[in-house]
C-alpha cells in the first residue's frame, strides 16, 4: 500500500514535470515565431518570409531523413535567420531597386549582427546549434559567400539547407519593384547554381520536392 502511494506520488510528479516541459516548449516556440514576425513586420512585402523559409527548410531536412530533434533545431534557426536585419537601417533594408556597393555591404552584415543579438540571450546548450544556421545561411559552396567565405562541407549543415530555402522564397515572392518568379524559373536558377552557390545534392532533392508539389 505504501509502495503504491509512492508510485502514485512519483507518477503525479512526472506528469507535472512533463506538463511544465510541454508548456515551456510551447512558450519557446511562440517566442521564436514572435521574433520572426517582428522582423517581417518591418516590410509588408516580406511578411511571412521567415516562416516560409522555415517550412521549406524543414521539408528538405525531412526528405534528407535528418533526426527529428535536428529538424526542430533547424526550424528554429530558420525562423531567426534574418534577425540581424533589425540592425540594418530602413533606408537600406526597404530600398526599392538596386543597392549601392556600400548598401549591399551593410546588408551583408546581417548574419553577424544576428549572432550578436542572439548572444545577448542566454541560450541553453541544447539551442546553441541554431547559431550556426543564422551565421552561415549566405555562405556559398564555392567559398564566395559571406560572412566567413566558407566553402563546401565547411559550411554548417543548417546553413547549406537554409541557403536554398531562403533563395527560393526570395525569388518566388513579390517585391515592390518586381513580381515573384514562376516556380520553374526559380528552380532553373537553383539548378544552375548547384555545386557553386548551393549544395548540389540538396538542390536536387529540393527541386524534386517542389516538382512533386506542383504535380500533386
Amino acid at each position: 500500500d505504501e509502495f503504491g502511494q509512492l508510485v502514485t506520488g512519483f507518477n503525479h510528479m512526472v506528469e507535472n514535470v512533463t506538463r511544465r516541459e510541454t508548456e515551456n516548449e510551447q512558450l519557446l516556440n511562440s517566442l521564436f515565431v514572435l521574433f520572426a514576425a517582428t522582423l517581417d513586420a518591418r516590410d509588408s512585402y516580406t511578411a511571412g518570409h521567415s516562416e516560409r523559409v522555415a517550412a521549406y527548410s524543414v521539408e528538405l531536412a525531412e526528405a534528407l531523413q535528418m533526426p527529428v530533434h535536428e529538424v526542430e533545431l533547424l526550424r528554429k534557426s530558420a525562423l531567426l535567420h534574418d534577425i540581424g536585419k533589425i540592425g540594418v537601417r530602413d533606408d537600406v533594408l526597404l530600398k526599392e531597386g538596386r543597392l549601392t556597393d556600400d548598401e549591399f555591404a551593410q546588408i551583408q552584415e546581417h548574419p553577424t549582427i544576428g549572432i550578436h543579438i542572439l548572444n545577448q540571450i542566454t541560450l541553453p546548450d541544447s539551442l546553441q546549434p541554431i547559431l550556426a544556421g543564422v551565421r552561415s545561411h549566405h555562405e556559398r559552396i564555392d567559398g564566395n559567400g559571406y560572412p566567413d567565405r566558407l566553402a563546401g562541407d565547411a559550411i554548417p549543415l543548417f546553413g547549406r539547407i537554409m541557403a536554398i530555402a531562403d533563395a527560393y522564397d526570395a525569388m518566388t515572392s513579390d517585391r515592390p519593384y518586381r513580381q515573384g518568379m514562376p516556380t520553374e524559373k526559380a528552380l532553373a536558377i537553383l539548378e544552375s547554381g548547384r555545386g557553386t552557390q548551393w549544395d548540389a545534392n540538396f538542390v536536387d532533392v529540393f527541386i524534386e520536392l517542389r516538382r512533386q508539389t506542383i504535380s500533386a
